[in-house]
C-alpha cells in the first residue's frame, strides 16, 4: 500500500489545490474534484469505495499539512496486517469428501463436421515458422502475396 501511496503522490504533484475551508479542498485536475478531509470523501468516490485515499485526497492532505498516515484507515497498516495472522489458525476438518469418479472429469474432443467446399491446399504455417517471401509483380513489395492477391492501392 505504501507503493500505491507513492504512485498516487507522484501522479498528483502537478495539480493545483485551493482551500475552501478548514477540511474542504478543490483539486484542479481534469476534471476538478472536491475533497473533504474531515469526512474522508472525494467527488471521484474512490476514497469512499476503497477507504484508501485517492490521488486527489493525497494532494489535499499534503496541502493541509496533516500527516498522511493518520488519513489512511488502520487496517492498511503493516501492524494491523500482522495482528490478523497473530493468533493460531486451525484447519477446518472435512467430515466426508464426495466420492471421486475420474470419468466425470474426462474432457472429450469436440464433434467435428467436415467443412463445406474444397479443402485448403495451402498449409497454414506454424508459429515461428519462416514463410518464403516473394516479390509482388503489382506493388513491388516483398511478402506472401502476388499480383492476383495484392490488396495494396495503386
Amino acid at each position: 500500500m505504501e507503493s500505491r501511496l507513492e504512485k498516487a503522490y507522484n501522479k498528483s504533484r502537478a495539480w493545483k489545490v485551493s482551500q475552501v475551508n478548514n477540511d474542504v479542498y478543490e483539486v484542479h485536475s481534469f476534471p476538478s474534484v472536491m475533497v473533504d478531509i474531515g469526512k474522508r470523501t472525494c467527488s471521484c468516490f474512490q476514497w469512499q469505495i476503497n477507504e484508501f485515499p485517492c490521488a486527489h485526497a493525497i494532494v489535499a492532505v499534503r496541502k493541509s499539512g496533516k500527516n498522511l498516515d493518520d488519513i489512511v484507515v488502520p487496517w492498511y497498516h503493516v501492524s494491523e496486517y500482522c495482528l490478523t495472522y497473530a493468533p493460531t489458525i486451525y484447519p477446518i476438518p472435512t467430515i466426508e469428501k464426495p466420492p471421486f469418479n475420474p470419468t466425470d472429469y474426462v474432457i472429450y474432443p469436440p464433434n467435428v463436421k467436415r467443412l463445406p467446399g474444397r479443402p485448403k491446399k495451402k498449409r497454414i504455417p506454424s508459429k515461428g515458422e519462416n514463410v518464403q517471401q516473394i516479390r509482388c509483380g503489382r506493388c513491388g513489395r516483398m511478402g506472401n502475396h502476388n499480383r492476383k492477391t495484392c490488396k495494396e492501392p495503386m
